[in-house]
């Protein structure tokens, strides 16, 4: 079994997503990097793009506008002033 990590994405209209995931993906301002289960901590800035995150094999996509991300060896955190489901499936 995979160990997952807790992703939090916070924008000023509340908490958009908060569970377990597999990988999340996210574009910083050196390029994509993904992000697994006790990954090294880091703090990165994210830029306008699009950014993934996977839940036992099934996909969410989303528009973020840039922020912040908080990464640590069990949690990664967004901080964004906006973020938009791109599918049908996290809304």
């Amino acid at each position: 079994m995979i160990n997952k990590t807790n992703l939090k994405i916070i924008t000023p209209k509340g908490v958009m997503v908060e569970q377990p995931v597999d990988i999340v993906t996210v574009k910083t301002i050196t390029g994509y990097m993904g992000v697994l289960h006790g990954h090294i901590p880091l703090v990165s800035t994210i830029v306008p793009s699009e950014m993934y995150y996977r839940v036992d094999n099934k996909q969410y996509k989303l528009s973020i506008n840039g922020g912040i991300l908080q990464v640590d060896q069990e949690f990664v955190k967004i901080l964004a002033d906006e973020v938009n489901f791109l599918d049908k499936q996290g809304s």
